[in-house]
């Protein structure tokens, strides 16, 4: 039975966090005013929150490929079978972005009425037009040397070498409580070798300020749920697939209390934009600062802000 609830559950993730930081406002959008957005009777600003939610841009969708490709050859190395080459791996990826500007072309009305079903591209659905040409040229550049450097990481000699012996599952949405608060992070891979665990994180695009923090917890997170790897030496990873590098993490002598400093601080931030902490019930969207700056011109929630906008003036 379908359990409604006026206000959503509480939770912690770095991507969670950046959003607050970069703009409280968007936010306040994303988690709060879009909960409930797919009820049929939702207020009309929770619809539009929750469609708006569900958009994407082009290197989004690369990105989440890109997983999805890394998990096709993970599961190769580890069956002991050829990995495929980086063409063919290519090509899957291309015909699912083919897909997402074919139905963000042709499926508005499909979308707006189910927007959980359909893949809409921001550009097509806020700006009205595809991406521009020189947008759509450095994407196709991006696509193919993510993928040429993807199939060339060291990691699947190392999975063919322990095979299914050094399998460490990530579950779906991997969580750790701090405090009662459920806390996301997963790694991308993760797999035991000559008796060192090695926890990878892919990214296809640029470094960003918390890439290694963003780490250090799916290691901790990792480790949470898998209380037999934590005697073994670990080597977390970031693999920037555009530059074909991997940087390797230190991880803080107290692990542990580096995950909850961090964790800790992020709650206590949001927790103050909530009136009842209890209910995770927000404080007026007006306490929620609009925070402009150049992420304003690829947010999904532009129509909303600027309505905003309108009325604050």
């Amino acid at each position: 039975m379908f359990d409604f609830r006026p206000y959503p559950e509480f939770a912690w993730s770095i991507s969670r966090q950046r959003q607050l930081q970069d703009c409280p406002r968007a936010y306040y959008y994303r988690y709060y005013l879009s909960h409930n957005g797919w009820l049929r009777d939702a207020p009309g600003r929770s619809k539009l929150a929750y469609r708006l939610s569900k958009l994407t841009g082009l290197d989004a969708l690369l990105g989440q490929e890109i997983d999805n490709r890394a998990r096709e050859l993970e599961a190769q190395a580890r069956a002991g079978n050829p990995l495929p080459l980086a063409a063919v791996l290519e090509e899957r990826t291309r015909r699912t972005l083919r897909d997402a500007w074919r139905s963000s072309r042709d499926d508005r009305n499909a979308f707006e009425t189910k927007p959980n079903s359909v893949t809409m591209l921001r550009c097509f659905y806020v700006d009205g037009c595809p991406a521009p040409e020189a947008e759509t040229d450095r994407l196709n550049e991006k696509l193919s040397t993510c993928h040429l450097n993807l199939v060339s990481a060291p990691h699947w000699d190392r999975l063919y070498d322990c095979a299914g012996d050094g399998c460490v599952t990530i579950e779906g949405f991997a969580h750790f409580f701090l405090d009662g608060v459920k806390t996301y992070s997963a790694a991308d891979l993760a797999y035991v070798h000559d008796g060192t665990l090695y926890l990878i994180d892919w990214k296809s695009g640029r470094p960003g300020d918390d890439d290694s923090v963003q780490v250090i917890l799916a290691t901790y997170c990792l480790i949470q749920a898998n209380p037999e790897l934590a005697e073994l030496p670990v080597r977390p990873s970031l693999y920037y697939l555009l530059a074909g590098s991997e940087k390797q993490i230190e991880l803080p002598p107290d692990l542990k209390a580096f995950v909850g400093d961090t964790v800790s601080a992020g709650i206590r931030e949001m927790h103050s934009f909530l009136r009842d902490v209890e209910s995770n019930a927000p404080l007026d969207v007006s306490e929620f600062p609009r925070r402009e700056s150049g992420l304003c011109a690829s947010c999904n929630y532009t129509w909303l802000c600027e309505g905003s906008a309108q009325r604050d003036r």
